[in-house]
């Protein structure tokens, strides 16, 4: 027998009782000859079967405790001597806590700057400036355009004829001083024009002309007129004072001052309603107004707004 079952056994009350065992010959004879005598108690030294079914109980547990305690115990201790602690697996050990460094977020502005590139800004044209062989007109003009002209002399004056070309070899204007011009043209049923852009040149006006035709200041204007297309003209003219909502034909030409011929500068002399030789044409008037936000249409307008006229013998430089 193990101590344990030992030490179950000599706990056990009926089993280790320290009194006198009784003699049973004694004891039949003894209830045998008294008077019967019954009682619901037990000697003191005799614990009652309910209580004594409890006592085994907490027994065996307390027991079972301790027998999983020691077991454990044995168990740890013959492990210790066996166990090994695997080797960490290799590669980048994770940083601690406090080893870490919190990333840094780039700001709103930072961000921006690294997504949106600078902005290229387009190198500037070069513009030089044309004055015509009478010393009577001058202009300016993009670097990269030519200018060819053709004066002619006649009594008491002289006039000229002068085309400018882009780096394409497109007419973009034509200036032509004039001492006479044409009548416009008849037709029989006026379309409707629109005066796109405009603005108002200093440029004097003969005096004896303008009590002859009254006319408005000299300006620049992008005009279009309204037929089976919309045809348009960019030129300088004279305002009407009572400009009509139809036309037959738009004139392009000013006054200009005394001692100086007229002056046709633009893409035309006349546009017509039937847009016969019509320097531009569109489908629709906004295309035209579309038309205003190109980089043409922009040198075009600075170097006809840039026009200056003086007498012959009085331009700059002579």
């Amino acid at each position: 027998m193990d101590p344990i079952q030992k030490l179950i056994s000599g706990a056990d009350p009926l089993r280790h009782d320290t009194a006198e065992v009784p003699d049973a010959d004694a004891a039949l004879r003894r209830a045998l000859a008294g008077p019967p005598v019954f009682s619901d108690s037990l000697p003191a030294n005799v614990v009652p079967f309910v209580d004594r079914k409890r006592h085994r109980a907490r027994l065996a547990g307390v027991l079972g405790l301790a027998a999983a305690a020691v077991t454990a115990g044995v168990l740890v201790a013959t492990n210790l001597g066996a166990v090994t602690l695997a080797p960490a697996p290799a590669g980048p050990v994770a940083p601690t806590a406090a080893e870490a460094t919190p990333a840094v977020s780039p700001t709103p502005a930072a961000s921006r700057t690294a997504a949106t590139p600078a902005p290229t800004q387009a190198p500037a044209v070069a513009w030089v400036s044309f004055t015509d062989a009478t010393g009577q007109a001058t202009f300016e003009h993009p670097a990269g355009w030519t200018v060819s002209e053709a004066p002619q002399e006649i009594a008491g004056g002289s006039y000229n004829a002068v085309e400018v070309k882009n780096s394409l070899g497109k007419t973009m204007a034509t200036l032509n001083l004039a001492y006479d011009g044409t009548g416009g043209p008849m037709c029989p049923d006026p379309k409707p024009f629109h005066t796109l852009d405009s603005v108002v040149l200093d440029i004097p006006q003969k005096a004896d002309k303008l009590k002859e035709f009254p006319r408005g200041p000299s300006a620049f204007v992008f005009r279009v007129i309204q037929g089976d297309k919309v045809y348009g003209s960019m030129a300088l003219a004279d305002g009407e004072l009572a400009p009509q909502s139809t036309t037959c034909g738009l004139y392009n030409g000013i006054l200009g001052p005394d001692n100086v011929p007229f002056a046709h500068f633009g893409d035309s002399v006349w546009l017509t309603a039937d847009g016969q030789n019509a320097p531009l044409t569109f489908d629709t008037v906004a295309e035209a107004k579309s038309y205003m936000q190109t980089q043409e249409y922009r040198d075009i307008k600075r170097m006809l707004v840039s026009l200056a006229l003086q007498p012959a013998g009085t331009a700059p430089g002579k």
